[in-house]
């Protein structure tokens, strides 16, 4: 478990490394009817230098903890496992500039009316009183083993749904993405599809990669981990500027872990059956569930 949170910490540095390399030598942006170029061959980045809040943020999303609701030596093996998520101590989520966020929120669904789905909005506080620039083509989700998910895809977004650049006034507040999706009917009529234009964060998690098989835990059993030995590490890249052609920029890394692991029967989805709302979880409680993977393999 040492090596592997060694080998994590390197991937990291060198996935940081890799993102920090300016790619706006060659970059031109519509944002609206203005056109922002970001054609700086030099780009300077700037730390990021968490500031006296810093703490405070990331103690948020660590002070709540889970206990059994009866005893854990249940002869029943778990199938579904719930994750508690923390943030890790070298993370930097405020600055004199900024304030990043996860809020989560309950969002109705819009094929079943009477079920919520929980989603988690990476929110961004600008604290100063110029405008700070998002650039969301150097923002990254990283995952367990390694593989990167990217804000922007051009091929995917248009001038309609999502800019590359997001622009935030002062003391204003964005979200990274939002929530857009709508029905539509099939090419055969029959039925209705969900198409999804934009997304925030659901915090799904592989069971595979973090080791968790069908009786892990016995139901109701609680593990807690740490930031060294947890099974499980995800890694926001948030890239922003002061400047609209990015001639400097700062990268703020945000390190999610799995803090807890919960043994259920089945996953808890929904509002109605979540036991973080019952049990003083509050919008600041990052959590979800999954099956074990090797449950899952036999489904299929």
């Amino acid at each position: 478990m040492i090596m592997r949170e060694y080998c994590y910490k390197i991937l990291t540095l060198v996935m940081v490394a890799t993102i920090s390399i300016p790619s706006y030598a060659q970059s031109t942006v519509t944002e609206h009817d203005s056109t922002t170029s970001l054609t700086k061959k030099h780009s300077e980045m700037i730390m990021a230098i968490p500031d006296k809040d810093n703490v405070k943020v990331i103690k948020r999303y660590n002070r709540y903890s889970h206990h059994p609701l009866s005893i854990s030596n249940s002869p029943y093996s778990s199938v579904g496992y719930t994750a508690v998520f923390g943030v890790r101590d070298n993370s930097i989520m405020s600055t004199d500039d900024v304030e990043v966020n996860f809020v989560k929120k309950w969002v109705p669904d819009p094929i079943y009316n009477d079920m919520d789905n929980r989603m988690y909005f990476v929110e961004i506080h600008n604290k100063t009183d110029q405008t700070i620039y998002i650039d969301k083509a150097s923002c990254y989700r990283i995952y367990n083993k390694g593989a990167k998910h990217c804000y922007f895809t051009p091929n995917k977004n248009n001038k309609k749904s999502a800019e590359r650049i997001m622009a935030i006034p002062p003391h204003a507040k964005k979200n990274l993405c939002e929530y857009d999706a709508v029905l539509t009917n099939s090419k055969s009529g029959n039925f209705q599809e969900l198409k999804i234009k934009d997304y925030p964060e659901d915090f799904h998690w592989d069971s595979r990669s973090a080791g968790i098989y069908k009786g892990f835990l016995q139901k109701f059993e609680v593990r807690t981990y740490s930031e060294d030995n947890s099974p499980y590490y995800r890694t926001y890249i948030i890239t922003y500027s002061k400047d609209k052609d990015f001639s400097t920029y700062t990268l703020l890394p945000i390190n999610f872990y799995m803090r807890q692991l919960i043994g259920n029967y089945y996953p808890e989805l929904y509002q109605k059956n979540d036991i973080f709302e019952r049990l003083g979880g509050d919008k600041y409680t990052i959590t979800n569930a999954e099956y074990a993977y090797d449950y899952l393999k036999k489904r299929r």
